[in-house]
Formats: C-alpha cells, sequence, structure tokens
C-alpha cells in the first residue's frame, strides 16, 4: 500500500508543477497556455477558473498523501534515533522526580500492591540542596 501511496505522491507532485506552471501570471498575458487554438477552446476567464480549481484539489491531495505517508510510516518505527544518545545536559529536578515516580508505580504494579495515597499525589518540585548559610556576627565597638 505504501508503494502505491508513494507512486500516487509523485505523479501528484508532478502535476501540481505542470498545473502550476501553465498558470497565467499576474503580470503576464498568459502563462504557457498562449497556442493560438486555445483561445477558440476556452476563454480566458474559464481557463483561469479551471486551472485554479485543478490546482487547488492537486493541492488537497498532495497535502492529504503526505499525511497518510507520514503516519503509515510513524507506526513502522517505535524508537528514535537519538534514543541511543547521551543526554546533553543534566536532569532537571522535575524529570528526576517524573523518573522516580515512574519508577515506584512500576515497582508498585510488580509487587500488585496499592500505591499510597501520597504516591499519586502531586508534589512541589524539589530544589536542589542550598550552602548553608553563615550570618557575620555583629561586632560592637565601645
Amino acid at each position: 500500500m505504501t508503494t502505491a501511496l508513494m507512486i500516487l505522491q509523485a505523479f501528484t507532485s508532478l502535476f501540481l508543477i505542470i498545473v502550476v506552471l501553465l498558470q497565467f501570471g499576474k503580470g503576464a498575458e498568459a502563462g504557457l497556455m498562449t497556442a493560438a487554438g486555445s483561445e477558440s477552446i476556452m476563454s480566458s476567464s474559464t481557463r483561469g477558473n479551471i486551472m485554479v480549481k485543478i490546482t487547488a484539489f492537486l493541492a488537497i491531495v498532495f497535502l492529504g498523501n503526505s499525511i497518510l505517508l507520514a503516519r503509515l510510516e510513524d507506526t513502522k518505527f517505535q524508537k528514535s534515533i537519538l534514543d541511543s544518545e547521551k543526554p546533553v545536559a543534566r536532569q532537571l529536578n522535575s524529570d528526576a522526580e517524573q523518573k522516580a515516580a515512574a519508577e515506584k508505580a512500576a515497582a508498585a504494579k510488580a509487587t500488585k500492591t496499592a500505591p499510597t495515597s501520597s504516591a499519586t499525589a502531586p508534589t512541589a518540585p524539589a530544589t536542589p540542596a542550598a550552602a548553608p548559610v553563615t550570618t557575620p556576627t555583629p561586632t560592637t565597638t565601645k
């Protein structure tokens, strides 16, 4: 099915390019359709109207097919190419808490015990341990 959709995508893109090139420009007298016999078949307003409709139809088919192909290809791969890479920065405190909460939940499911209410309640983000604060002792002069 993917192969058929890829072939449809190729033909749609080629037809879309051709139809866009055949259209009138704003300042041009006529696009590539300036053959002598074309004026007797269609008037300029009819030709422009048909070309706009064909372009819109091909654009919708192209975009829809692109989204469909992306969705089909996305379901084939469950792993990212960046999964094996090391993180660039250290984890944030909230990331570490989420990871710990996920590990607690997995451990609770593994032991099949009911999770405690504190495990399910949202917790405030942890702050890093601060350095001990030393206050200068006031000196009095007499």
